[in-house]
């Protein structure tokens, strides 16, 4: 299937989660007022030497940041056992993203296994090119079925690279049925595989695909610091990749594109061993008692989560009644994410964030209300 964006500019909800503004102003409350449950932020961070850290800001402020990231390639180098010229910092995941299409040649074609963060195909189309899409379906829980995935690879010719979400966002799950396969197809097609791993830090390490194909220069992983270490404002990220790539791309990053604070806030945070421990023990719990909340609903249909959000859907389909839901909760101060601007998905699928205990359970109860109120 090729992809196209007409389901973006059709629907009535954020293309994006986190939109709190637009949204607040759209159901006439205040902005202080709104739980956020549509972008995944972990509500531990930011980490608590992140205030110590801001106190630094007026030094930094007066001066140019690093235009080679020595210091946090360092400790990204440290923290993730990477070399450090596999490391390319950006500003946030998203400015890698659109420097991806400089990886592959003008004529090649992509693949995106959906559904998945929607920037990745928009950054292909700014440059013409081809974007196929390979949809994943809930029967399956959206593992990869190799033989259909292979059958299609097969028939694009000019194939560039494939792109996938490890875990995947919005559905919140692992490849752990084909990703090797994938990976292994790839290289002896000598083809890119891009791979999402931006939600990977609320996993413990060893589930990377870094730990099966290190220093593979087929392989381009994306990462964030953003969702694990609350810092959204901040805008950090990197890629690892190879050398090579990793030269290609630096010919069209822009030179300071990530600002001297990020950079000294993300070196410090990479380190805090605690945080880590503490987020990861926090998920444990809350996922459980969410997914316990949720699964005694019978309208509704949960699917399996590795990382900070869950992805559930409705089993009746009507758009009426996705979007009386999503209404109902955010006149009571509750913003969920919608899904139907996902490719594969329809608005039926909603993604919720976890939150703290007390968050949690006023979301649990405005749901309980709203289907109280639609089935007297």
């Amino acid at each position: 299937m090729i992809k196209n964006d007409q389901h973006l500019t059709n629907s009535p909800y954020p293309e994006h989660g986190g939109n709190a503004q637009a949204m607040a102003k759209k159901a006439g409350i205040d902005l202080e007022s709104i739980l956020g449950f549509s972008a995944s932020i972990n509500p531990l961070g930011p980490p608590p030497c992140v205030s110590q850290l801001l106190m630094e800001t007026p030094r930094l402020l007066n001066e140019y940041p690093d235009p080679d990231h020595t210091n946090i390639k360092k400790l990204i180098a440290s923290s993730e056992n990477v070399p450090e010229n596999w490391i390319s910092v950006t500003n946030g995941s998203t400015e890698l993203i659109y420097l991806l299409p400089f990886l592959v040649s003008p004529e090649h074609e992509i693949l995106v296994v959906d559904p998945l963060f929607s920037e990745y195909e928009k950054s292909f189309s700014r440059f013409n090119i081809k974007v196929h899409s390979h949809t994943l379906s809930s029967e399956h829980g959206f593992q990869i079925q190799i033989p259909e995935l292979f059958q299609q690879l097969e028939s694009i010719d000019n194939l560039g690279a494939v792109i996938i979400g490890h875990p995947n966002s919005p559905t919140g799950n692992l490849q752990t049925h084909g990703l090797k396969d994938l990976a292994e197809y790839c290289v002896s097609r000598e083809v890119s595989l891009f791979i999402d791993e931006t939600f990977i830090d609320f996993l413990l390490p060893n589930t990377s695909i870094w730990n099966a194909y290190q220093e593979n220069p087929h392989i381009v992983i994306i990462r964030s610091l953003t969702k694990f270490y609350s810092l959204p404002g901040l805008r950090i990220g990197y890629g690892i990749l190879s050398p090579e790539k990793l030269e290609t791309i630096s010919l069209h990053q822009n030179t300071w594109s990530v600002n001297a604070l990020a950079q000294f806030v993300g070196s410090e945070v990479l380190m805090d061993k605690d945080f880590k421990d503490q987020t990861r023990a926090w998920l444990d719990t809350e996922k459980k008692f969410m997914l316990e909340e949720l699964n005694q609903f019978s309208e509704v249909k949960t699917f399996p989560s590795e990382t900070n959000f869950i992805l559930f859907k409705l089993h009746n389909s009507n758009p009426d009644l996705a979007y009386k839901l999503f209404n109902h909760l955010l006149l009571g101060g509750i913003l969920i994410r919608n899904c139907g601007t996902f490719t594969g998905l329809d608005e039926s699928y909603f993604r919720v964030s976890i939150r703290n205990r007390k968050d949690n359970q006023k979301f649990i109860h405005s749901f309980k209300d709203f289907f109280n109120k639609t089935n007297p």
